[in-house]
């Protein structure tokens, strides 16, 4: 054949098909990327040599089939092989260190004696891809997909303290938890003959093995590579994103093939061969998939293979994003490929478990999975859709909600904690609204199965009558319409009364005097009824009436005193607690009714209603809801035969937690605590925990003080964040009580030099003495370091001031004696390492490394994975 046809043979050999399903076999990209600039063929690499991924340079093979290099994904570029089907498609079929984010346009790979770098222009030093054991010396992109490294056994040269390639193949528990072990693992095989790829023959006798990319598969194995017993195969995120993915495909030891998702101890799919003695899993050339044992047992998986499949096809095998293990054959004279077999073979791929991510479901979509969030939630990765769902917005309370119906879901009936019978499907609606802790329902057959979040497994299937109700939160456009009508009937109402009065007292002067009080006291109950001012005014004689100040004493602190009294209130005897204000005159009633307009509208479960005021004369008084359980402080301090137990205290936790997170960021102006301790954790008779002490005594203090120059200590050692406790520096602040307003609009015009909070719950940024007199702008994030102290404290039943709690749990944690912080109490282990790792993360020194409230309230849920702290506090 003349030199020129055989030329022309190899580029049409480099043309191959594209992956599509094996039913239809329809033409289609299979995981497409866009066009690549081809360097020219190099047959040898050698030591020293670089690519760049601007230039979009790869290392072939000789037919050109295959390249190792930069490929893009994303808005960046990844290392990986993959097959050139056209010059503007490609498939990936390996990837190196897909834990890692896209490198930019900039980067260079270096092929070095000890292994491949990354390099970027503004970046660290040197990114490492793979490590070699032995000095290598060159390197080849074999035609079969795999890349080879070489040393040449006649040098002298070694390798001091190389560090292997790895130390065991990955495990369950490591697939679960994300990590990576691509390029980490040391081959089992002998490096001068690999058992992946048998024995083959060397460019020269000089020439050994000493790394290939067939010994650590990534999602696919191509023709003529094989899967030991232990190895695994990892999905990807999806079809342009080679993250690694949620399902993991094994081989193990024993013999059975398993298919599972990464979060769950049940396997999607089990092969049912153990007691074979399987070791590997091999596709040959020939497209033929099966298990082999080393007595020669042979177990066929290559499925159903349509006539017209021919020998000169190309075969590899992958797990997809969906979790399904296909055999592809690529077909260069059709452009087309064809699935050859699935596993496990799924005819709704929507039946994949946990194919989706929680609080989602997966719907079909022209016989595609594809999924969608429950109605109020959005992806917490839109990039990534398997990720699940979060809610848009936490609900405020269970009273004002409302129920959406999704038609035909299915899957998640098993994970209901009540079943009852309903006579329609509106009875199970009401059934879970007048339920706190059903957060959705299904309705099949007069059944209704009430269900808790996360949801998880949920499918659309179009022939089965189930609905799902999933409880929300009512728009805040019908709140603001309703009260919008209260206020006109109650201006109506003031109106007339208004005129009535006017007209008695005009009758006579004898009425004068009464005509004076009438008018004062119509006055004070318009101002505590509109819709500025939720809070109910109460006159002095009404509070002090019948109550004996001294023996109903409660507490006294720097800005009051605090009484116990029994108040009539409408028909009925109401147990109160009243605050009486300390050092306030009258000239502040214009900045006392402007502060409570903000106050009176914070309203939440989890927050101490400030149920009314005085302010007659002289005397300025607040009312609160009673809390008959006293304070957390109270219990988590006192013998250990008093203390919750450890799941009561874990929702006391998340009580407060959501309580913080309201002042943040749903109350309609966002609040700062910084405050946060124990002692203003009230517990009701329910065991319910709700925030307090963020009311109006600093904000009167501070007024009558604004116009000069103070230092003042507002909160409590131990618990305040570091940027609240820095010394000298000086911050414009418009605050009430130790709680801070975020109002650019109404921030004061004075400067004070403010420590922020109580000492041991103070964070690093507040404490830090700061040169000059420059501004210091303080964050939420002080409220989540304090926080973090009260978690440790309820933990471990102990005060960070007297024994230096935080630190010690610290100390325990990173040296994995994390059991050591409880005095004898049964916990589960893995539930306190994470609300102990919760505790130490919120407590990072640098404000940015905390995480917000709202993020705090799914951790304590369960719905988000804890992130490792920092080792450094």
């Amino acid at each position: 054949m003349p030199f020129s046809k055989f030329a022309l043979l190899a580029i049409f050999l480099a043309v191959l098909p594209l992956v599509v399903k094996a039913q239809a076999a329809p033409k289609t990209n299979y995981r497409s990327y866009g066009a690549l600039k081809r360097s020219s063929v190099i047959p040898g690499i050698t030591v020293r040599s670089t690519l760049n991924s601007s230039g979009g340079s790869s290392w072939l093979s000789d037919s050109g089939r295959f390249a190792f290099g930069f490929y893009p994904e994303g808005k960046g570029f990844h290392v990986g092989i993959y097959l050139i089907i056209s010059p503007s498609k490609t498939v990936v079929v390996w990837t190196a260190r897909p834990d890692l984010n896209p490198f930019p346009k900039d980067a260079l790979l270096h092929f070095t004696q000890k292994g491949f770098l990354v390099t970027l222009k503004n970046g660290p030093p040197g990114i490492v891809l793979v490590n070699f054991s032995y000095p290598a010396s060159s390197a080849n992109m074999l035609d079969n997909g795999n890349f080879v490294v070489y040393r040449d056994s006649a040098s002298n040269a070694s390798m001091n303290d190389v560090s292997l390639v790895g130390s065991v193949p990955r495990s369950r528990s490591e697939a679960s938890n994300n990590s990576s072990s691509t390029n980490s693992r040391p081959s089992p095989y002998n490096r001068e003959c690999s058992a992946v790829t048998r024995c083959r023959s060397s460019i020269s006798s000089n020439l050994t093995v000493i790394w290939q990319s067939f010994d650590y598969p990534t999602d696919t194995i191509l023709g003529s590579q094989l899967l030991p017993c232990g190895y695994n195969l990892t999905s990807s995120a999806s079809n342009t994103n080679h993250f690694p993915g949620i399902y993991v495909f094994q081989l193990q030891c024993d013999g059975n093939l398993l298919l599972y998702p990464v979060n769950s101890s049940t396997p999607n799919w089990v092969s049912d061969t153990s007691g074979w003695n399987y070791t590997t899993l091999f596709l040959n050339e020939d497209g033929r998939l099966y298990l082999s044992s080393d007595s020669g047992n042979l177990k066929d998986l290559s499925g159903y293979r349509p006539r017209n499949l021919q020998s000169e096809m190309l075969y590899c095998a992958t797990l997809d994003p969906d979790g399904i293990f296909r055999l592809y054959a690529l077909d260069s004279n059709t452009n087309s490929s064809t699935v050859v077999n699935e596993i496990p073979y799924l005819k709704d791929k929507c039946q994949a478990k946990d194919i989706c991510g929680a609080n989602s479901y997966c719907a079909l979509a022209q016989n595609h999975p594809t999924c969608a969030c429950m109605p109020g939630f959005d992806f917490i990765n839109n990039d990534v859709p398997t990720s699940g769902c979060r809610r848009r917005r936490a609900m405020q309370s269970c009273i004002d909600v409302m129920m959406e119906k999704v038609d035909n879901m299915v899957g998640v009936d098993d994970q209901a904690y009540s079943v009852i019978s309903v006579g329609s499907r509106d009875d199970c609606s009401n059934t879970c609204l007048h339920d706190c802790d059903c957060y959705a329902a299904l309705y099949r057959d007069q059944q209704c199965s009430k269900l808790k979040l996360p949801l998880t497994s949920a499918r659309i299937d179009g022939n089965d009558p189930s609905i799902a109700l999933i409880k929300l939160g009512v728009d805040s456009n019908t709140s603001v319409t309703h009260k919008v009508r209260v206020v006109a009937i109650l201006s109506c109402s003031v109106i007339t009364v208004v005129i009535w009065v006017t007209v008695i007292a005009v009758t006579g002067w004898a009425y004068w005097s009464m005509f004076l009080q009438y008018r004062e006291k119509w006055h004070k109950w318009e101002l505590a009824l509109t819709e500025e001012i939720a809070p109910r005014y109460f006159s002095y004689k009404e509070l002090v009436r019948g109550t004996d100040m001294t023996r109903r004493h409660l507490g006294q602190g720097g800005q009051g005193t605090v009484f116990k009294v029994d108040l009539p209130i409408g028909d009925k005897i109401v147990t109160v607690a009243v605050k009486r204000l300390n050092g306030v005159g009258m000239e502040l009633e214009r900045d006392f009714q402007a502060e409570m307009r903000l106050i009176g509208r914070a309203h939440h479960v989890n927050l101490v209603r400030l149920l009314g005021f005085c302010h007659d004369e002289l005397n300025r008084l607040l009312v609160y809801e009673f809390m008959s359980r006293g304070s957390l402080a109270d219990h988590i301090f006192e013998s250990p035969s008093q203390r919750p137990i450890w799941e009561r205290r874990k929702r006391l936790l998340l009580d407060a937690a959501r309580g913080i997170q309201y002042l943040h960021q749903e109350c309609e102006t966002k609040i700062i605590h910084r405050d946060i301790k124990p002692e203003n954790i009230l517990i009701t008779e329910d065991w319910t925990a709700k925030i307090s002490d963020f009311g109006l005594a600093k904000l009167l203090i501070d007024n009558q003080t604004r116009t000069t120059m103070s230092t003042i200590v507002a909160g409590t050692d131990g618990y305040v964040a570091p940027e609240c406790r820095r010394e000298d520096w000086t911050a414009k602040i418009s605050d009430f009580g130790l709680a801070k307003l975020l109002i650019d609009n109404q921030t004061r015009t004075t400067m004070s030099t403010i420590v922020a909070g109580t000492d041991g719950y103070v964070a690093p940024e507040c404490r830090r003495e700061v040169d000059g007199m420059r501004s210091i702008q303080v964050t939420e994030k002080v409220d989540v370091y304090s926080f973090g102290v009260v978690v440790l404290e309820t933990v471990c039943c102990r005060r960070n001031r007297v024994s230096n709690l935080c630190a010690m749990v610290r100390e325990h944690y990173f040296a994995k004696e994390i059991e050591k912080v409880l005095d004898g109490e049964e916990v589960d282990a893995s539930e306190l390492e994470r609300v102990v790792k919760l505790g130490i993360l919120c407590m990072q020194e640098d404000p940015e490394a905390r995480p917000f409230m709202e993020d705090v309230v799914m951790m304590l849920e369960g719905v988000l994975d804890v992130p490792n702290p920092s080792p450094r506090p």
